[in-house]
């Protein structure tokens, strides 16, 4: 374990927070279609999300949510399932993302308005299209965060543009707590985040921040193929 310490505290990670990010509602008052001859109706209030059309979509959360993370270092989240992610893509293909995978996966969760992870994603890119992820790793990022007054709104063509070319769960919002819903299921606390799972659906990282690509895969394939001495 010492080896693989030393690899994530070689990575410079710089990440975009998310406790400044509101999600915005529109409150709309309007008087009753019909009205009873007996009794004065009341206007009927309507909230509803603000702007965001089809950029979130529904996702159900099954099992339990990793706790909010603070340190890769003393992560309470290591060893356990991730919680499965019920939802879709922006095109409205089903996707699940669970903890009954057959191979390794690292889910990357990126805001679209975030600069880390703009420029995070040309680092994956380049990863991709040199081969060099280890054998049998799946790769699925996760659309969170997003918010209709920032920039590069709507993230689904915001990710066309960056071509990101694997898997994606268009994030949903809990309108009740007011949070994104995979994201506060894998514990996400900046941007990019970085959930490193293996074959049997246990956590073996997690992580916030930016990082170059070489850094990025070797602190995946030292997680995922640990060192003898490690």
């Amino acid at each position: 374990m010492r080896r693989l310490l030393v690899v994530i505290a070689a990575v410079a990670f710089t990440s975009c927070a998310n406790n400044d990010l509101v999600i915005v509602f529109d409150t709309t008052t309007t008087s009753p279609s019909t009205t009873s001859p007996s009794t004065t109706s009341s206007p009927i209030t309507t909230t509803t999300l603000a702007g965001y059309g089809d950029q979130v979509r529904s996702v159900v959360v099954d099992g339990d949510a990793l706790p909010a993370f603070v340190d890769s270092h003393t992560d309470p989240a290591i060893g356990r399932p991730i919680p499965t992610l019920i939802g879709e893509d922006y095109d409205g293909t089903p996707i699940t993302v669970g903890p009954d995978r057959a191979n390794p996966m690292l889910l990357v969760v990126l805001a679209h308005w975030c600069p880390h992870c703009n420029n995070e994603i040309p680092e994956i890119n380049a990863i991709r299209d040199a081969d060099r992820w280890p054998a049998g790793l799946e790769v699925v990022g996760i659309s969170s965060a997003i918010a209709p007054d920032r920039p590069n709104f709507p993230p689904a063509r915001w990710l066309v543009e960056k071509d990101w070319t694997y898997p994606v769960l268009a994030d949903g919002i809990d309108e009740t707590r007011g949070v994104y819903i995979a994201g506060d299921a894998l514990g996400v606390t900046g941007y990019p985040f970085m959930v490193l799972v293996d074959a049997t659906g246990a956590v073996r990282g997690r992580w916030s921040g930016e990082s170059p690509a070489d850094a990025l895969v070797a602190l995946v394939t030292d997680l995922i193929n640990p060192p003898a001495d490690a």
